[in-house]
């Protein structure tokens, strides 16, 4: 995209840029939107449009990472080659520029994974632990701590220690009568670096010192006491080689960060972009602009389009051109009437798309392939070149006509004005003609002249569109008709403001009979294209409701279902359970029989064993498939919300094939370390379900002495995946040290399957004696995957 320095001011193009500069957070991003750049085609557009996207959403479940303070160091870098040195507060700067980089780029690089398109800024992001870590040695005051060096340290404790001498020394002259009573005041006085007393005028040839600078009111000079001088020698030493290491040790910490001159402002411009990225996520979301649809084709269509220079007093336009349809659009209509306004706003929007940033119009707004812009607007008459306005405006577009192209848009207001009417139209449509059959250009013109109406009314490929004028105000509503020509009412407003009747008369006889009938038919069809303008735009009112309904309808769609589905899961956790009890109830009774008795109960339990496997397997079978419709479920909700979900640590999630509500602890080669009340797991990221339910918090358990347990016995099992040979020796084990621990209940994560193992470790349960109950998994704790077991107390 092509568009000069000239033609962004014509159309005040930095309306718009002060918008978002308004929403910066730093001076880094004002650089960074200032040295913005159009993109060079389409592929580069829509990368910027895809980033945009995704951080927006990024934005919507995420806190960025910043600091207000951060200010540009780049330019502070390059002075540095001259002189060498950074200050120390120009160091802190630094450090805090370089603190909040590498704070930006881990947070980025774990969300890239799933926002792919955050690798085009964290590409230029460096690390930089090492002067991270060397900067660590400035104060937040900006000077260099005693640590940076270990002759700085001895040179500052030297320092104190004299300065302290020279303070007892000063303080024993302070006592000495003979000295008080030349002093003018009983205080010990530094300045330059050396103690000094304040003596009376009056005694500057008695007192025992230097003279070294009189005091402002001139009743009392600053003097050094001969006592002092040695002291205050040996403090000016010092404090000259202690500003000689500061010097040292700041010109290397300098040289460490030229070198990484480039990195730096690699980083620069991506904590920029990152700043921009915010801004205008805040616009669209306050100012209510949108990412415009990119097509191939060249053409636009823009809806609700507004300049932001007019605020809230924008009346919003419809334009559009290019295309199958026109590729020139003429309007019309009186002065003052918005016509330019709506050039200019076109061309706002067009070169905000092209910057890849949200616009002013509506959704559903859409942008084509326009490789530049050029701008006939305004009075360009020029004393110096002693042009007039139609020779300036004639010498703008003769160039114009040499360098646009087939991609190219161009807006010339006013077209064939400042010269005889006739003449002046003539050559606009000549202008139109050759723009329409040679260059091929998109065109968005404005005029008053009746050749021009006639071309746009009868030429190819050329529309026709008018500012509405509203007859009972005698006032313009800024309101573009496209498909209507302009109609006059220069009369109709002269007789509004009380021209004679006689002259109104005259004038309206001057017109041929073929001009008045002209101008009865634009009135009528003014009239209709009112009407199917109220008509297309109730037509888009209810098709944005009914989008919101279709939404709202699959949003209740997934409400049910998920009800549902907790509905068949609590009644399959029931059956489990009433098997689970009917088997246990049975195997008591069959160890109370005996003989003949037990054996015919043995088989007639195993005759039922496969009935009973069939149940299970069904219940497995039916939760498999909630499970994955739960996923399902959460993927479709987020859709409809646009806002992709990405475990991060300290977020609560639900396991989708529990139920269970936990906390991230870490995550590790895609696995998550949850904690749910006083259990971990380690559940796969593609099992895990945002949730709006609360975490169970772990909460110390306490012993019936009342002390706090501090053995380490960890609150819960896995034995998922072991066979009963395995699982059960180690559960045995457990149980025992987590109950002399003093737990009141732990948990056995033993998963579903096929529930062998399960039964399993229900019988090992129900024989020990220091257990008073056990039972499956509430759908927070794990459903019937795992079994909570209490202890007796």
């Amino acid at each position: 995209m092509r568009i000069s320095e000239h033609v962004l001011n014509i159309v005040q193009f930095d309306a718009l840029l002060s918008v978002y500069a308004s929403r910066m957070k730093s001076e880094i991003g004002l650089n960074y939107l200032n040295s913005l750049q159009f993109c060079e085609g389409l592929k580069q557009l829509e990368l910027r449009q895809t980033l945009l996207r995704e951080w927006i959403s990024f934005c919507d479940s995420n806190n960025i990472v910043w600091n207000n303070n951060v200010s540009p160091v780049l330019l502070m870098l390059r002075s540095a080659k001259k002189s060498g040195l950074l200050t120390g507060e120009e160091l802190l700067k630094v450090r805090d520029f370089l603190t909040l980089e590498s704070r930006l780029r881990e947070q980025l690089t774990v969300a890239q994974k799933v926002y792919l398109s955050f690798s085009a800024v964290t590409r230029k992001m460096r690390e930089f632990s090492s002067e991270i870590k060397a900067l660590s040695v400035i104060e937040d005051s900006g000077r260099l701590s005693d640590s940076a060096s270990q002759k700085l340290r001895e040179l500052r404790e030297s320092s104190g220690i004299v300065k302290r001498n020279a303070r007892i020394s000063g303080q024993r002259l302070i006592e000495d009568d003979k000295i008080l009573n030349m002093l003018q005041e009983r205080a010990l006085a530094f300045r330059d670096g050396r103690f000094l007393l304040i003596v009376k005028q009056e005694n500057i040839n008695r007192f025992p010192g230097l003279f070294v600078d009189r005091s402002s009111s001139g009743n009392s000079v600053y003097m050094e006491p001969n006592a002092l001088t040695p002291l205050n020698n040996k403090i000016s030493i010092l404090a000259r080689e202690e500003n000689e290491e500061e010097r040292r040790i700041l010109a290397n910490l300098t040289r460490q960060l030229l070198v990484r001159e480039g990195a730096i402002e690699e980083a620069e411009n991506a904590l920029g972009e990152i700043d921009l990225l915010c801004s205008a996520d805040e616009v669209r979301s306050k100012y209510h602009w949108n990412i415009p649809i990119i097509k191939p084709q060249v053409m636009f269509k823009l809806f609700d389009a507004r300049h932001p220079l007019l605020k809230e007093r924008a009346v919003p336009v419809d334009v559009s051109c290019g295309g199958d349809a026109f590729r020139q659009l003429i309007i019309t209509g009186p002065n003052t009437g918005g016509k330019t306004v709506v050039l200019k706003s076109a061309a706002v929007c067009i070169a905000a798309a092209w910057l890849g940033l949200p616009i002013p119009a509506s959704e559903g707004s859409v942008v084509g392939a326009i490789n530049s812009i050029y701008a006939d607007i305004g009075d360009e008459q020029s004393i110096e070149q002693n042009l007039s306005t139609f020779s300036a405006h004639l010498k703008n577009i003769i160039n114009i006509l040499k360098e646009a192209d087939g991609h190219s848009l161009l807006l010339l207001d006013e077209l064939g004005a400042g010269t005889d009417p006739q003449e002046g139209g003539a050559l606009g449509v000549a202008i139109l003609e050759e723009l329409r059959v040679a260059n091929k250009s998109l065109v968005l013109a404005t005029t008053h002249h009746n050749p021009i109406k006639q071309y746009a009314l009868t030429a190819s490929g050329v529309e026709t569109a008018s500012m509405e004028f509203n007859p009972e105000t005698f006032s313009p509503t800024y309101r573009l008709l496209a498909g209507i020509p302009g109609r006059s009412n220069a009369i109709l407003i002269a007789t509004a403001f009380g021209m004679p009747r006689g002259v109104i008369e005259k004038a309206k006889r001057a017109l041929s009979e073929h001009e008045i009938t002209s101008e009865e038919m634009v009135a009528g069809i003014h009239e209709r294209g009112r009407l199917l303008e109220v008509r297309e735009r109730e037509l888009r009112v209810r098709e944005k409701q009914m989008e919101k309904q279709k939404a709202d309808y699959q949003q209740r769609i997934l409400e049910i279902e998920t009800r549902r589905d907790e509905i068949y899961s609590a009644a399959d956790k029931r059956a489990a359970g009433i098997i689970h009890e009917a088997e246990e109830k049975s195997k008591a009774m069959i160890r109370g029989l005996e003989g003949v008795v037990k054996s015919a109960a043995h088989k007639e339990i195993s005759s039922r064993h496969d009935d009973v496997a069939k149940l299970r397997r069904l219940i497995e079978n039916r939760h498999k498939k909630r499970n994955e419709r739960i996923i399902e479920a959460a993927r479709k909700e987020r859709e409809l919300k646009n806002a992709p979900f990405i475990p991060r640590e300290g977020m609560t999630v639900q396991v989708a094939d529990s139920g269970m509500v936990g906390v991230i602890e870490n995550i590790k080669n895609d696995r998550a370390q949850l904690i749910a009340g006083s259990m971990k797991l380690n559940v796969p990221l593609e099992n895990l379900i945002p949730t709006t339910k609360k975490a169970k918090v772990a909460e110390p358990v306490i012993d019936t002495s009342g002390g706090i347990r501090y053995e380490r016995v960890p609150s819960s099992l896995m034995v998922r995946g072991m066979n009963v040979g395995e699982a059960l020796p180690l559960t045995a084990n457990y149980l025992d040290r987590a109950m002399r621990a003093g737990y009141s209940s732990v948990i056995i994560v033993h998963g579903r399957g096929e529930g062998i193992l399960r039964r399993e470790i229900h019988s090992l349960c129900a024989s020990l004696k220091y257990i008073s109950d056990f039972r499956l998994g509430d759908a927070d704790e794990g459903g019937y995957g795992v079994t909570v077991v209490s202890f007796r107390r």
